[in-house]
């Protein structure tokens, strides 16, 4: 059992990611929170190419187009212009593969396909979100839940792991840890209704569901991106956060959290 050491890099940019979307949850439209969810995009994709060495510029730069392109339809527009807009991704990232990456188009061809969905579909959730009624403060609720999720798990798992989880994906988590974390995220976000009077708008059992849930998925989202850093041999995403990685370490909960976040409260909201 290895005892948690603190790390003042780690909490320093830890707190100012943290900031930084907080603020931006409350200050910016659904138009300038966009360029948020384009930022996050555009480095998920750099990244996922990166872990797997993949990092010029002509491996990257038509997926991260089409992932944005996919968010922005998926944000903003019909149905079918998404559906559109995901078809035609699919064909133009397999004509650039066929004409450019004969001796790589498998894995190039994977990445790509993967790149769009992983980062541009799935995070283009967080503007689904937003334009929801009371979006501004659901954002907040996702955020705070896969953060204290990870919080909780990462020391519980120092103080008191003892049995592994997925040791072939990830070595340090623990079956402990992720109770934990799973525990604190979901009293966490009980405290937040206690005191935020639109978190009320759910009963406490649909409250409970969605915290649940989205703690949950968030957990198989972390999971993910380690099998992702373990196939292409990496320990973290990138370096652009200083003691935390890359941007991926940072969102890789926030992911897939995220659409089940979103199709639950949408349930809820609509039901009431």
């Amino acid at each position: 059992m290895e005892r948690p050491r603190f790390d003042p890099k780690r909490f320093i940019f830890g707190i100012i990611f943290g900031i930084t979307i907080i603020i931006s949850i409350f200050l910016l439209n659904i138009y300038e929170f966009f360029f948020i969810s384009i930022a996050l995009t555009a480095l998920s994709v750099y990244e996922i190419f990166g872990i797997f060495d993949l990092n010029e510029y002509r491996y990257f730069i038509l997926p991260e187009i089409l992932a944005i392109c996919v968010a922005f339809s998926f944000g903003f527009l019909s149905g079918d212009v998404f559906i559109f807009t995901f078809f035609l991704s699919g064909f133009l990232i397999f004509l650039k593969n066929v004409l450019f990456f004969k001796t790589e188009s498998g894995r190039s061809l994977f990445l790509d396909i993967f790149s769009i969905f992983y980062a541009g579909f799935l995070i283009s959730f967080l503007l689904k979100i937003f334009a929801l009624s009371g979006g501004r403060l659901l954002l907040l609720l996702l955020f705070v839940l896969v953060w204290a999720s990870d919080i909780f798990a990462y020391y519980g798992g120092r103080h008191f792991g003892r049995h592994k989880l997925f040791f072939s994906l990830s070595p340090k988590k623990t079956v402990e840890g992720a109770l934990i974390g799973f525990l604190g995220a979901v009293a966490i976000a009980f405290v937040f209704r206690a005191f935020i009077s639109d978190y009320k708008k759910f009963t406490f059992v649909s409250f409970a569901v969605l915290s649940s849930v989205t703690v949950i998925a968030g957990m198989f989202g972390d999971l993910t991106e380690s099998l992702i850093k373990r196939t292409g041999e990496k320990k973290d995403s990138g370096h652009l956060i200083p003691g935390h990685g890359g941007i991926l370490d940072r969102i890789d909960s926030l992911i897939p959290a995220a659409p089940f976040f979103y199709y639950i409260a949408l349930f809820y909201l609509n039901s009431r």
